[in-house]
């Protein structure tokens, strides 16, 4: 897939929430001009974010982190670019977008923020996607 031409104004946050079961996870929410998506993610899938470099789709080395709906979320990159894929697995995808690679780094930016609530810490009230100075007040949960 090739960049966005002309270049694509987004934003990206993570929120605190838990799933079906009970499970702290975090919302990482990418939103643009033209789309919204919300990807759930476990805490070891942020640690494996974290830690791991997305590869080529090209070369099958896709990571497979996060859902959407029912679906699962496969990221890769190319040169500057980071895809993200929704589905079945990374051949049979739904839904695709791309941004910029440096997008990646925001992500991990915003979902390192939650890291206390996802460690089962709590967050402070109204959190909504703050910075790592807002976690003063923590308090064990």
């Amino acid at each position: 897939m090739n960049a966005p031409n002309p270049p694509l104004n987004y934003s990206i946050y993570a929120n605190p929430t838990t799933d079906e079961a009970g499970l702290r996870c975090a919302a990482l929410n990418v939103m643009t001009d033209h789309y919204g998506v919300i990807i759930m993610l476990t805490a070891e899938e942020v640690e494996r974010l974290q830690q791991s470099e997305p590869g080529e789709w090209a070369d099958r080395q896709s990571l497979r982190l996060g859902r959407c709906h029912e679906s699962g979320v496969f990221w890769s990159a190319a040169g500057e670019v980071l895809s993200i894929l929704i589905g079945q697995d990374d051949e049979s995808w739904s839904v695709s977008f791309v941004l910029p690679l440096s997008a990646l780094e925001q992500m991990r930016q915003a979902l390192k923020a939650l890291s206390p609530w996802l460690a089962g810490l709590s967050l402070p009230p109204g959190y909504l996607g703050h910075v790592p100075e807002d976690y003063a007040d923590l308090t064990e949960g």
